[in-house]
This record gives C-alpha cells, structure tokens and sequence, in this order.
C-alpha cells in the first residue's frame, strides 16, 4: 500500500467515524425539548453541525474514492512528507487546541485573543515556522474572533468575554 493510498484509507475512515458521530449528535437533539420562547430552540446548533459535519465528511469520502480508484500518482499528488514530520505536527496541533480551550475555559482569555494566538499557533505549526503565514493566520484570528464574538453577543446573546 502506498502513502497516498493509506492515507486515502485514513480519510475514509475518519469520514465513516465523522458521520458515525453526527448521527449520535442528530439522535441526542432528537431528544431535547421543542423551543418555548426562543426561536430556534436548543436543538438547532447540535443539528446545524451534524449537517456540517456530515457534508464534509461526504466531500472527504468522495476526494478518497477518487484517488483510490486513480490507477497510480499523478505528478500535482503531494509529497510524502517524513512520518515523524507529519505525527509532531499533529501532537502540536493537539496540543495546541488543549491550551486554546483550557485558555478560554479555565485562564478566562478573552475570545477574540485566544482565538487570535490559537491560529497564529496553528499557522506556525502547519508552515514549520513560517513567521510571515504565522502573522497572517494571527490577524485572521484576530478578525475571525473579533466577528464571532460579535455576532454571539448581538444575535444569539451569549458573552464571550
């Protein structure tokens, strides 16, 4: 098996897993109760990200079976980079998703920071230091956390500190 076979092997499993998970998210709103002064209800966000969800892991499924089915590389397929390469970034991105929660949940950060360092961190992590998209990926954060903390507060009246 080649690398770009397993890992469109990987992908098709993390879809199959990703939909398994959007299925128990769609039968736990199942069971909430029907909204009684809200609009949308409780329900609506655990529904809105099965759907989500489901949509994309259908996208990574097909882009899978498609290059299962390719008789062998083309010349645009990526390079295999070294597995140890690929599994630190992973552990970093890990990690760093761990501390941009524990920064939002337990160090009381406001959002629109956390999510600016936590982007600026995953934009180091997936570039192997690259400052310049580091720098990018912080004022995208920055911007991103900025209008998601505003449509929270404005529409859904829920501070994110």
């Amino acid at each position: 098996m080649t690398p770009i076979t397993r890992r469109a092997a990987g992908d098709l499993l993390l879809a199959a897993l990703c939909i398994a998970g959007a299925a128990l998210l769609l039968a736990g709103a199942a069971s909430l109760p029907p909204p009684r002064f809200e609009p949308l209800g409780s329900a609506a966000m655990p529904r809105a990200l099965a759907v989500v969800l489901i949509v994309l892991s259908l996208l990574m499924a097909g882009r899978s079976l498609v290059t299962l089915r390719r008789p062998g590389p083309t010349p645009d397929d990526d390079l295999p980079q070294p597995e140890g390469t690929r599994q630190g970034r992973s552990v970093l991105t890990f990690l760093a998703l761990v501390a941009y929660v524990a920064a939002l949940d337990l160090g009381r950060v406001p959002f629109w920071i956390a999510t600016m360092v936590f982007l600026a961190a995953i934009g180091l992590i997936l570039t192997g230091g690259n400052l310049r998209a580091g720098a990018v990926y912080a004022v995208l954060g920055a911007a991103l956390g900025a209008a998601l903390a505003w449509a929270f507060q404005n529409f859904l009246y829920i501070s994110l500190g």
